[in-house]
């Protein structure tokens, strides 16, 4: 932190604002001012006042309270799905470019396989036979995002593996364990966490995208993608009701695109 803050002050301001964006979302069920299900019909439709700062939805529900509690759900499962199948997706590839050649070989092909597929018809099709939840969705996106991780590790082990500070570690009787921790671990670690911010925002509108065609989190659940489907009528008498929770969606993937793209251009990790 200190070294991005010499280098990129405005890098720096952007990745603080975004652990306060995602904070106050991930504690949304603590800052939301009204249970986010609570209907009231007598205040439905109602525009920005003092008491509903974001107005009100078809059934008088508090608009904000609801994109504060469909953050935390929309964050929960996107954060899932990559913690999941990044680590899943790591030691695989890892231990393919550590393991003999056919091995590697066999290994790759699979990968290779898994990716060949298209990943979003993949996945619609697991929710499909196994029923539209939360859990069920993690599932699926974890199913067809793995593969993608353990070809970059696959890959980038490989190049490391061709480093003279290994080929240096290994002539010295260095295991392959301790070249790993020791040596390969640190050097790798920036390139995935820049793979996995990228993958975030992706996984965010894909939950959403997933909601919004009804497949995807269910009702009465407030997740983002689940309040755009409940808001899609609405559209010209209370557009509200899709400008804030599309709003939390766009400003959630920029910030971490931004981030990501950053990094990347800066090689700060």
């Amino acid at each position: 932190m200190i070294r991005i803050w010499k280098q990129d002050k405005v890098l720096l301001g952007a990745i603080l604002l975004t652990i306060l964006w995602i904070g106050l979302f991930l504690f949304g069920s603590h800052l939301a001012p009204f249970d986010p299900n609570e209907t009231n019909l007598g205040a439905r439709l109602q525009d920005i006042s003092a008491t509903h700062l974001l107005g009100t939805d078809q059934l008088g529900r508090d608009v904000l309270s609801r994109i504060l509690w469909g953050g935390q759900d929309s964050l929960f499962i996107a954060i899932s799905i990559i913690a999941i199948s990044s680590i899943i997706g790591i030691c695989i590839g890892g231990l393919l470019s550590m393991s003999p050649w056919y091995i590697d070989e066999l290994g790759s092909r699979c990968i290779d396989m898994v990716l060949g597929f298209p990943s979003m018809i993949v996945a619609i099709a697991c929710i499909g036979i196994l029923g539209p939840s939360v859990e069920n969705i993690i599932i699926s996106l974890c199913l067809t995002h793995w593969a993608e991780y353990a070809k970059i590790t696959r890959n980038l082990v490989n190049l490391e593996k061709q480093a003279q500070y290994v080929v240096v570690a290994r002539m010295s009787g260095a295991s392959l364990w301790r070249i790993i921790r020791r040596y390969m671990i640190p050097n790798l670690r920036g390139t995935l966490l820049l793979v996995i911010i990228q993958h975030m925002g992706d996984t965010i509108i894909t939950v959403a995208s997933f909601s919004l065609i009804g497949i995807g989190v269910q009702p009465p659940t407030p997740e983002w993608g689940a309040i755009l489907l409940n808001a899609r009528d609405f559209l010209q008498t209370a557009p509200w009701l899709l400008i804030y929770p599309g709003l939390a969606i766009f400003i959630t993937v920029v910030l971490l695109n931004y981030i990501s793209d950053a990094l990347q251009d800066g090689r700060h990790v």
